[in-house]
């Protein structure tokens, strides 16, 4: 990919509200409302995403997370991101990658955890974050 294609994904990011963990293009964490668009978009522009990581989106900085770890501040929401400590979930190679992300996605779920079932279903802050294949010298401008 060119360096022009770089600028077409940093465009994307800033107009989904999607936010990198880190300086590259690997867990960019993207809103519930936003993620089946980010992800067609991404797509759309040539791009590959190879995995999904899970986060915990907590409304306020002073919330404490509850199944999460420490993470980001979120830069486009008042909230901040607690990282889940699960195994990323690998996008497999199809004919048609925006419904196996989307059924990935909807089809989460972590387990249980004290007494009730964390799932994307159930769970309004489980958040997904997008593992992009790009050149591993691009750095995101956020």
């Amino acid at each position: 990919m060119t360096d022009g294609s770089k600028e077409i994904l940093d465009d994307l990011l800033d107009k989904y509200k999607a936010q990198p963990v880190g300086s590259g293009y690997i867990d960019i964490i993207v809103s519930r409302e936003n993620y089946q668009a980010f992800a067609k978009a991404i797509l759309e522009s040539g791009f590959v995403i190879e995995a999904i990581s899970w986060w915990e989106y907590l409304e306020d900085m002073d919330q404490p997370n509850t199944y999460g770890m420490g993470g980001p501040a979120s830069k486009f929401y008042d909230g901040w991101f607690a990282e889940t400590c699960t195994k990323i979930d690998e996008v497999p190679s199809s004919t048609d990658v925006l419904n196996q992300i989307i059924e990935l996605v909807e089809g989460k779920e972590l387990g249980e955890y004290e007494g009730h079932l964390v799932s994307f279903k159930n769970t309004n802050s489980l958040t997904p974050a997008f593992w992009l294949k790009v050149d591993e010298s691009w750095k995101n401008r956020q």
